[in-house]
């Protein structure tokens, strides 16, 4: 986004909350619209306007930059789903689906709230998620859900947030850093994610092999039928 940019939406909101005292000062709008043109440089204009605008249809007070960029949020990221919406795909799917999951759950979930059920196990969650039936407590599947969630949604969403300029010096002055864990902890969830894939691998070998036992008795069974039908057929033109 220009300056040009952020001086025209500068001058909205101006124009939409007439009667805050801090934009009767010259200076201070100035100041704004330099702020703005920093912040959102590197953001597109059109995203930064659609957030506003729905900003000034649902608030009575100006914008702070936060403000907007979490309206922005919403926009370009709807893959990162908020807490109670996420919990309540994830209670779906423990209804539906029941104890024995086989599907994966980066195709049933969206990638955060997957990665969140990998993390507490989907046999423990639905472990907590009927052991009220058995005299439990209620809601623990939920509270579990929530604690490993939550920090990791924060997480995700101020990164998003943060303007693409500021993430890559952050990124640059942590790479020069020594490394303290960050690729063991890549290592782990790598070696994780081999390990599924091997399971899943030998999973689809048994059904396969299944699949063609059955196909192979089903054809065993058709071909014994057709004899006997055509053995049956000779003897009756036979007399």
């Amino acid at each position: 986004m220009t300056k040009a940019d952020a001086a025209k939406l500068v001058a909205i909101v101006v124009t939409a909350y007439p009667n805050y005292d801090k934009f009767r000062d010259e200076a201070a709008v100035t100041a704004t619209v330099n702020l703005w043109a920093t912040i959102f440089q590197a953001d597109d204009g059109r995203i930064v306007a659609l957030a506003l605008n729905k900003h000034i249809a649902t608030s009575k007070w100006p914008p702070s930059v936060a403000e907007i960029r979490e309206l922005m949020l919403e926009i370009q990221h709807p893959e990162l789903i908020p807490p109670e919406q996420a919990w309540l795909a994830v209670s779906d799917l423990l209804y539906t689906s029941g104890e024995y999951n086989y599907g994966d759950l980066y195709h049933q979930l969206p990638p955060l709230v997957a990665r969140s059920v990998e993390a507490i196990g989907w046999g423990n969650l639905y472990e907590m998620h009927r052991s009220y039936c058995r005299g439990g407590k209620p809601g623990m599947d939920r509270v579990a859900f929530m604690d490993i969630y939550k920090p990791m949604y924060e997480r995700e969403k101020q990164r998003a947030m943060t303007p693409q300029n500021l993430t890559a010096q952050i990124d640059a002055v942590a790479a020069a850093l020594p490394d303290k864990g960050q690729h063991l902890l890549a290592d782990r969830e790598q070696d994780r994610r081999d390990k599924e894939e091997q399971y899943r691998r030998l999973e689809i070998g048994w059904r396969d092999q299944q699949r063609q036992a059955l196909e192979a008795a089903v054809k065993e069974r058709t071909q014994l039928e057709l004899r006997e039908w055509q053995e049956n057929e000779r003897k009756e033109a036979e007399t």
